[in-house]
């Protein structure tokens, strides 16, 4: 298993070394860990992280489903005001990882429809921890607020549709334009 780049939450799983069919594993990061994350993930701490998974051996071991829980105590900054406060979050998560063969990719792996994570072994082995802190990644809130805190200061009220509001595309004014000369208008 090689390690090019040097990972936060570092925890490498050799596929021989797992029991024959599941092997419960429970994670815990360490204080100085959990700093290095907080920093990659820009937040201004991250408390606690700890995983609970279990691996299951697929395919002739070319393959393993990871499942588990991640849970966190962290501290957001909120993007309403500014103020920083502290959230916990824990929730399920699923993925498979699959090795190459000398004739390609695995072909024959029966994935359910949630597995939709696909990450790779490479020699033999994985980086359980790079997959705990990128299933972390995906449940931080992107627009963190304090709870209650709906209006900003200046009492403006902010949603999540306001977002999703897109302006006129530049290029519909062409397109009017485009459709009016060819109807002769």
């Amino acid at each position: 298993m090689e390690t090019t780049a040097k990972t936060e939450l570092s925890r490498p799983v050799r596929i021989k070394d797992l029991k024959k069919r599941v092997t419960h594993l429970d994670v815990e990061a360490t204080p100085g860990e959990c700093r290095a994350l907080a920093e990659r993930f820009g937040l201004p701490a991250l408390t606690s992280l700890r995983a609970v998974v279990s691996i299951e051996r697929l395919a002739k071991d070319r393959a393993v489903r990871i499942t588990g829980t991640v849970s966190a105590h962290l501290t957001y900054l909120s993007v309403v005001s500014l103020e920083p406060f502290e959230a916990d979050i824990s929730e399920e998560f699923s993925e498979v990882l699959t090795s190459e063969t000398e004739s390609g990719p695995v072909a024959e792996v029966d994935l359910p429809p949630d597995d939709e994570n696909m990450g790779r072994i490479e020699d033999g082995g994985f980086d359980l921890g790079e997959v705990i802190s990128q299933n972390l990644s995906l449940l931080l809130d992107e627009h963190p607020r304090k709870p209650g805190e709906e209006e900003a200061p200046d009492g403006i009220v902010w949603t999540d549709s306001d977002a999703e509001d897109e302006d006129e595309n530049p290029f519909s004014v062409l397109a009017e334009m485009r459709d009016r000369l060819r109807n002769g208008d």
